[in-house]
Parts: structure tokens; C-alpha cells; sequence
């Protein structure tokens, strides 16, 4: 049977659901598995004996500490590095793992001959209670719309099409992708070069839980108050992960697609953008309604957003 690592970072967790996160983790199906926990807060260590306690069916190494934060992209980047496994599982800290999300996941791989899978899930609160049985059911965006053997690299570079949580990749080639692009999550880089690379598949089923309780690193426009924070925080980070991507893969069949639509977004060119408005439907219209709108009530347009973006 082939090894699954399965990849944990942890920074600050909430105990409580650090300890539901692992309890779902040591009672996977799946008999060859190996946990990696990286605690990427050097200032506020995470207690070990929260691993021993928890992880009773399954072995697990800690790795050690660095003297900085690495921020999530390189803890997880860190965590791929030290794998060994066939295939590789990204773990964020407070979800909750069906049993079977490893053993389907690798079935799914295989028989797909794929180089990642992702899945569906159920989205809970704090309390664990479900608010969305299956997240796609409630949502029929570009994003949440896509099947195996899509095409789906340019457009997942922009907007991204599956969370870490949900992801189990090929071993060796999520170690041939490092480094990753510091300009965007390791899972849109991981997502964007597995559709270049081969075949990404998708199973329409949940196998997991999404907590959403207010504190995610994830967000609608979190840390976007202005014009100038937007550029700063999602314009210009996009346009460096272009180039970033376009750097590893020159020969990349859409690139110059990509780069104009880099372009017209740096240069508010409404024309431009409706013209790709294709790679990112809402990005192109949240963009060209800031273009009309002053400073003073961007911030009404950020609350609307993110009213309407509400899950």
C-alpha cells in the first residue's frame, strides 16, 4: 500500500478544534499513513502533548521549529520538502476529516491517473453544526464548476478552484514544484501547475468539513479597506504570481492571455478587462466597478461584496 503523508501546519490553534482536527485524522481508513506537523508560531509554541494524546493509530514527526514565521505558504512548502510519501495530503488545524477522505482520495487517483484530487465538502461553524451539507450544491460559479480532466490552470491562477484542505497530490510532484510562488497560497500554485502537468479530478462527494468561524486565514477581501490596499494585496501579488508561474512553465499555452489580463487590471483598462472578463467573471466586475467609484465609498462597495459573498 502506498504512503500518504499527511502535511499539518499549525499556528496558534484554538485547542478544541486542533484536537477534533486530529481525532479525524488518527481514525482515517487508510492503514499507511504518516503525519507532518510544522508549528510555524516560534512565539507562542503549540503544546506537543496535544499530538501524543490524539494521534494514538497513526505515526507522526514533528519538525523543527523555525526561529521565524514562515506564513502558511512556506510552512506548508517546508512540509513538502520533508515528505517521503507516494502522495502528500494538505491538513489546515481546525476542520474535521471524514474517515474515508485518504482511502477515496488515493482510490481517485489512481483510477483517474491524476496528479491531484480535491473533493467537496460540508461547511460548519464554531459549534459544528452544519451549515451546508455540500458546499457545491449551494454554489454554481465558474470556480465551484469545474469536473475531472478540466483544463482549469489559467483560471485557477486567478481565482483559486480548491482549498488546501481538500487536496491530495502525487508525492514526487509536489516536490518537484518547490519552491512555491510567495505571491499567492500554496494551494492555487500546487492546482495551476498539476493542470499543466496532468490531470487534476475532482470527487463530487464531501469528505470533509470546513470549519468557518470568523478567524480563517482565508476571506472575502480581508485586510482591503481602499483603492490602494486592493492594488497592494491582490493586483500586484497576482501580476508577480503570473510571472512567477510563467518563469517555471515559459512554454505555458496561455500566458499571453494571462499577462494581458495582468496588464489591463494594473491599468484599470475597462476594455481590456471586459474583454477576458472569461478568467475571473467577478474579479472583472468588482475591478470596473472600482474604477467608478471614489475613494470615500470604496469602502461601501467592499461591504457589499462582501455581504453578497457571505457563505
Amino acid at each position: 500500500m502506498e504512503k500518504v503523508d499527511i502535511l499539518l501546519s499549525v499556528y496558534k490553534p484554538d485547542r478544541e478544534y486542533l484536537i477534533k482536527q486530529l481525532n479525524s485524522l488518527n481514525n482515517q481508513d487508510y492503514e499507511n499513513l504518516e503525519i507532518i506537523i510544522n508549528d510555524d508560531c516560534p512565539e507562542c509554541p503549540c503544546d506537543k502533548a496535544i499530538f501524543e494524546e490524539c494521534l494514538t493509530k497513526v505515526p507522526y514527526r514533528i519538525l523543527e521549529q523555525d526561529k521565524t514565521n514562515l506564513n502558511y505558504t512556506k510552512s506548508f512548502e517546508k512540509l513538502v520538502r520533508a515528505s517521503t510519501g507516494d502522495y502528500v495530503a494538505f491538513c489546515d488545524q481546525d476542520d474535521i476529516w471524514f474517515s474515508n477522505k485518504i482511502s477515496k482520495s488515493v482510490e481517485t487517483l489512481k483510477r483517474e491517473n491524476a496528479l491531484l484530487v480535491a473533493c467537496d465538502v460540508q461547511i460548519i461553524d464554531g459549534d459544528d453544526n452544519v451549515v451546508i451539507a455540500r458546499y457545491r450544491d449551494e454554489h454554481h460559479d465558474q470556480v465551484n464548476s469545474w469536473h475531472t480532466g478540466d483544463d482549469i490552470a489559467k483560471n485557477n491562477l486567478i481565482s483559486t478552484y480548491a482549498a488546501g484542505m481538500v487536496m491530495v497530490a502525487e508525492g514526487d510532484f509536489a516536490r518537484r514544484i518547490v519552491p512555491f510562488s510567495i505571491y499567492t497560497g500554496h494551494d492555487k500554485w500546487i492546482i495551476s501547475c498539476a493542470s499543466v502537468e496532468g490531470r487534476v479530478a475532482f470527487i463530487d462527494e464531501p469528505l470533509a468539513q470546513y470549519r468557518r468561524h470568523g478567524k480563517n486565514v482565508s476571506g472575502i477581501l480581508i485586510g482591503i479597506e481602499s483603492k490602494a490596499d486592493y492594488m497592494q494585496e491582490r493586483v500586484i501579488p497576482h501580476c508577480n504570481l503570473i510571472e512567477d508561474f510563467i518563469k517555471r512553465y515559459p512554454d505555458f499555452k496561455d500566458k499571453d492571455e494571462l499577462l494581458a489580463f495582468s496588464k489591463a487590471r494594473m491599468e484599470h483598462n475597462i476594455k481590456d478587462l471586459y474583454k477576458y472578463r472569461s478568467l475571473a467573471p467577478q474579479t472583472v466586475k468588482f475591478e470596473i466597478a472600482m474604477i467608478f467609484v471614489p475613494d470615500f465609498l470604496f469602502n461601501t462597495l467592499i461591504r457589499i461584496v462582501r455581504k453578497f459573498s457571505k457563505k
